[in-house]
């Protein structure tokens, strides 16, 4: 494995700016079977931390940018740009001039950030809008170079100060590097079937609530996680709607069983076996 390529983490992913919100929400997907370290920037961008997955899967981040390129590609015909750097700013800046293939790796040149053409316009970090770019330029920095450390640009004029000073935190040392942070897992999760038409058969409910049950039981074990309380709700044919909730008395469970009986009990109790029913959801 190049050792330059080890200190490259930190992948940039960016999607076209018309992405469909369901393919964009399997894209997340796809790239937490990489890294469980995700962090969605919607509408059309994520981020990732590799460094867990190098050793795991024998590969350089740029191996495994190309891996996730590939299945996006393939399972969903999505083109998305990756930029791999060290940093989550100039990996952004990177998936935005992605090279051959849609896939940049600024550290891949032996002398790292030279890889990456320069000067850069300090509108163009993460981030950077307008407003916040005219300051950096009232000093005369109007392009910014990848290998100066963070706050340190190139001014335009030689006569304006050769350097504005660098971010720090109240205690007077520089901010941390900013990672990605996945999202907290939810606290609830639901599932819910439609019937084409609306059935009288008590056989067929029971057969859609028994699939609710091996869904969501499922999920919550991918998850490692268990349900405290199940909610059924039962949606008829005049759009009017039953719900009912159970707490689990023998504790939380993920068991598909448990889930199936529950679902069972709240579905007698709600006295509509003699009802059209459209819709049931679970969870």
């Amino acid at each position: 494995m190049p050792q330059v390529g080890t200190r490259l983490r930190i992948l940039h992913l960016r999607c076209p700016a018309d992405v469909d919100p369901q393919v964009y929400r399997l894209l997340l997907g796809l790239v937490a079977e990489v890294t469980p370290v995700v962090q969605a920037l919607p509408p059309s961008a994520l981020v990732a931390d590799v460094s867990g997955s190098l050793r795991y899967f024998d590969r350089d981040p740029s191996g495994l940018a190309r891996i996730i390129r590939t299945r996006a590609l393939a399972r969903n015909g999505l083109d998305v740009k990756i930029g791999i750097v060290a940093t989550w700013a100039l990996a952004a800046m990177a998936s935005n001039e992605s090279g051959p293939g849609g896939i940049r790796n600024v550290g891949a040149h032996p002398r790292g950030h030279r890889s990456v053409p320069v000067p850069r316009p300090v509108g163009e970090l993460y981030g950077i809008g307008p407003a916040q770019a005219h300051t950096p330029t009232a000093f005369g920095a109007h392009h910014r170079h990848p290998r100066h450390p963070p706050g340190i640009d190139r001014p335009a004029h030689p006569r304006r100060p050769h350097r504005t000073p660098p971010p720090r935190t109240s205690q007077g040392h520089r901010p941390p590097r900013r990672r990605p942070h996945p999202p907290p897992l939810p606290y609830s999760t639901s599932a819910q079937r439609r019937f084409t038409i609306d059935t009288l058969d008590p056989t067929a409910v029971r057969a859609v609530l028994l699939s609710l049950a091996v869904e969501l039981g499922d999920r919550l074990r991918n998850r490692q996680q268990a349900a405290r309380t199940v909610t059924l709700t039962v949606t008829l044919g005049g759009h009017s709607q039953i719900t009912r909730s159970h707490r689990l008395e023998s504790g939380p469970s993920a068991h598909t069983d448990d889930l199936r009986q529950t679902l069972y009990d709240l579905y007698a109790d709600c006295g509509s076996q003699r009802a059209r029913i459209r819709a049931v959801t679970g969870g």
